[in-house]
């Protein structure tokens, strides 16, 4: 499968340095919501695509298959998308069977601990818990049973050719489609380049 990442030059120095580069804490970290989405994913990762290959890897790695559509699949070089220094702009080609596919406008469903299916029951129930509450509760303060039936609504987001008005009704061609994978390997890289991002501006370097 065709994917494109871009990873922080430390990344691409593990691969280098280690044969294999993986994800041991997102950048996220300090947000607790999307920890709770990554562990998700993670778990997803774990009953789709199988275990990680090496012990004690905890989260996945990501890419693109589709930045904004089919025809325009790979990421532009922008800072939106890039940590502060250098950066590794990679086409890479893992097998089918490694990698887990999301639809991204489906994904901030769990990114803002909502309902992505089933979510006229779900929320049939959360309003009367709100209500008797005096406010909006957190997504941990519900019963677990209700947190259970909005993880489980999040499964939506590995189908792709799921066609509702969370993401716009639109074919999959037309979406954009994240990949989630275990590990990078040298043999997955097809090119690379060097970006180096300094505030909103980022340009071309050679590195190594």
């Amino acid at each position: 499968m065709r994917l494109w990442t871009i990873q922080g030059i430390v990344i691409y120095e593990q691969l280098q340095r280690e044969g294999v580069a993986y994800c041991t804490k997102p950048i996220v970290w300090d947000d607790p919501i999307f920890v709770r989405a990554y562990h998700w994913m993670a778990e997803q990762m774990r009953k789709r695509i199988g275990e990680p290959p090496i012990k004690g890897i905890e989260y996945p790695m990501w890419a693109w298959y589709q930045y904004n559509s089919a025809k325009d699949n790979k990421p532009p070089r922008s800072p939106k998308d890039m940590i502060e220094g250098v950066n590794a702009y990679m086409e890479i080609e893992i097998p089918d069977n490694e990698v887990l596919l999301s639809d991204l406008g489906s994904w901030h469903a769990p990114l803002n601990e909502c309902p992505l299916d089933n979510w006229k029951e779900i929320e049939k129930e959360t309003d009367k818990l709100d209500k008797e509450a005096g406010r909006m509760l957190r997504f941990d303060e519900y019963p677990l049973h209700i947190q259970k039936m909005i993880e489980k609504s999040w499964e939506a987001v590995f189908d792709i050719n799921r066609r509702d008005k969370t993401v716009g009704r639109t074919h999959r061609r037309n979406r954009s489609i994240q990949a989630t994978f275990w590990v990078l390997k040298p043999e997955h890289i097809i090119s690379v380049e060097f970006l180096e991002k300094k505030g909103d501006v980022v340009k071309r370097i050679n590195y190594g």
